[in-house]
C-alpha cells in the first residue's frame, strides 16, 4: 500500500531529472512506502529513458506518464489523478533534495494538523557564475519563519498534501494558466480559502539548479513583472473574488512605477550595478497594473 506519491513534472531536462531521482531514491527514515511519479510534458518523451533506467534498477517504484498537452498544469493534473498515495508530494524536475526531505514533510503534517506542507527552496548557481545580492534573492524562497508556521500564499514546487482533503475536482490546476504560470499559486489561495491548513517546513529544504541564461537582465525582469502580474490577478480568481485587495495592488504598482522607473533608468545610464533590482521593482509594479490574463507573458513551454 503506498503512502505517498512523489509526482515530478518534467519537460526536456533529463539531466536535471536524474539528479533530482537520485535524490528522492536517496530518501531515509521515511516510514511508509512511498513511490515516485514522473509526467512527461515532452510529446517526444524525453523522459522516458532516465525514468525506465533508473525504475529497472530501484528497489522505489518508478511509474512514467506521458502527458503531451503542453503546459505544466497539465502535467500536475495528470499526476494528481494518477497518484496513488495517500499524501502527494510535488517536486520539479530541476531540484534535489536532501536524505531527510520527505521524513521532514510528513512530520510536520502530522505533528502541526496540517493539510498542506511547504518548504523552501534555495539556488544552486552555475560555477564560477558572477551572483549578486539581487540574483540570489530573486531564486531565493525561503518564508524564514519556524516549522509549523501557517501559510496562506506560497509556490508548490517543495510541497506535500494531504490528497482527499486538498484536491477537489478533475482539474485542480487551471489549464489555461499552464504555460504562463501562476496555476499553483491560485490552487493554493483557494485551497486555504476552502479552510485547509498549510503549514512551513523550514528543514525539508530543495536546491533548484539556475541556468545561465535566467541570470539574464531580461529573463530576470520579465521573472518580476509576470510573478507581480499573478499577485493582483489571484485576486480576481479565487472565489469569493478579493477585489478590494486587487485595486490596492494595482494603487501600489502605480506607485512603484512612478518612484522606481526614473530612478532605474538614470542607474542604468550610469551603469549602476544597482540599476536591475531598482528596475525589477518598476517593472514589478507595472505587472501588478497589467495584469489580465491577455497580457501574461508565456514563461513555460
Amino acid at each position: 500500500m503506498i503512502e505517498t506519491t512523489i509526482v515530478i513534472p518534467s519537460y526536456r531536462r533529463p539531466g536535471d531529472l536524474e539528479r533530482a531521482l537520485d535524490s528522492v531514491l536517496a530518501q531515509q527514515g521515511v516510514d511508509g512506502p512511498y513511490e515516485i511519479l514522473v509526467v512527461d510534458n515532452d510529446p517526444q518523451g524525453s523522459a522516458a529513458p532516465v525514468a525506465e533506467r533508473l525504475a529497472a534498477a530501484s528497489p522505489i517504484l518508478i511509474r512514467y506518464v506521458l502527458e503531451a498537452r503542453p503546459g505544466i498544469s497539465h502535467a500536475r493534473n495528470t499526476g494528481v489523478a494518477l497518484a496513488a498515495g495517500r499524501y502527494l508530494a510535488f517536486l520539479d524536475d530541476d531540484e534535489v533534495v536532501g536524505p531527510d526531505w520527505l521524513a521532514h514533510l510528513l512530520d510536520t503534517l502530522r505533528r502541526f494538523g496540517a493539510d498542506a506542507v511547504v518548504g523552501p527552496v534555495l539556488p544552486h548557481f552555475p560555477e564560477g557564475a558572477a551572483i549578486d545580492a539581487y540574483r540570489r534573492f530573486a531564486y531565493t524562497r525561503d518564508a524564514r519563519l519556524p516549522t509549523g508556521a501557517p501559510l496562506l500564499r506560497w509556490n508548490i514546487g517543495n510541497s506535500l498534501f494531504n490528497k482527499a482533503r486538498c484536491f477537489t475536482g478533475p482539474e485542480p490546476f487551471l489549464p489555461w494558466l499552464g504555460r504562463t504560470g501562476g496555476e499553483d499559486t491560485v490552487f493554493l489561495r483557494q485551497m486555504t480559502r476552502r479552510g485547509c491548513k498549510m503549514v512551513w517546513c523550514g528543514e525539508a529544504v530543495a536546491w533548484e539548479s539556475v541556468p545561465a541564461e535566467r541570470l539574464e537582465p531580461d529573463y530576470l525582469l520579465r521573472r518580476a513583472f509576470r510573478g507581480a502580474q499573478t499577485t493582483t490577478f489571484v485576486c480576481t480568481t479565487v472565489r469569493p473574488r478579493e477585489l478590494g485587495r486587487a485595486l490596492r495592488l494595482m494603487a501600489a504598482g502605480f506607485v512603484q512605477m512612478v518612484l522606481y522607473g526614473p530612478v532605474a533608468l538614470a542607474l542604468k545610464a550610469i551603469h549602476h550595478e544597482k540599476w536591475l533590482p531598482v528596475m525589477a521593482k518598476a517593472v514589478g509594479g507595472l505587472g501588478k497594473v497589467l495584469w489580465h490574463p491577455g497580457l501574461h507573458l508565456r514563461m513555460y513551454r
